[in-house]
């Protein structure tokens, strides 16, 4: 079948959820809780890539990717290339070395992220600390605490600039 890349809308949660869940763990690879992918539906920030009814990689983020994942058994199928590609993030930031609450299995499972953005056209901006969520009940997730490792990469997509799209002077 032909995979479509769409907004989520609230009815696609549970099979992000899954989706997720099936694939990492949001301690060892930075993934964000139900609570985070449920304000971002809400908010517009999240798109999903589906194969008829079945959801095969989800992306949250808009202007700043913050997570981006493809069931393992369709990788290499350019769903990836997909979900960024369809509406182009101005930066990516990406988990670059396996630090946290990890086993032994999750350290030698992790795989970094960094080929794959640099083929699409990004280049590495800088480093930075990971930032962590929060959520009361009835209340949208806010940013709190940074980690103590920067092990997060930046990526910047080259044909933007910090206030928008690049301006030739010549």
């Amino acid at each position: 079948m032909k995979i479509t890349v769409r907004k989520a809308t609230i009815n696609d949660y549970e099979s992000i959820i899954m989706l997720i869940d099936g694939e990492f763990t949001k301690e060892g690879f930075g993934f964000v809780n139900g609570a985070q992918v449920k304000t971002e539906i809400h908010r517009h920030n999240v798109w999903v890539a589906v194969d008829g009814n079945e959801v095969v990689g989800c992306r949250i983020g808009s202007n700043t990717l913050w997570n981006l994942v493809v069931s393992k058994a369709r990788r290499g199928e350019g769903i990836g290339r997909q979900l960024v590609e369809t509406a182009p993030p101005q930066t990516i930031r990406v988990k670059a070395i396996p630090v946290g609450h990890l086993s032994k299995a999750q350290r030698e499972a992790f795989e970094s992220p960094e080929a794959f953005y640099q083929a699409l056209g990004y280049h590495l901006w800088g480093h930075d600390y990971p930032r962590n969520f929060w959520q009361r009940a009835g209340e949208t997730a806010q940013y709190h605490a940074k980690g103590d490792v920067p092990h997060i990469l930046i990526y910047r997509n080259p044909d933007t600039t910090l206030f928008g799209p690049e301006v030739s002077n010549g």
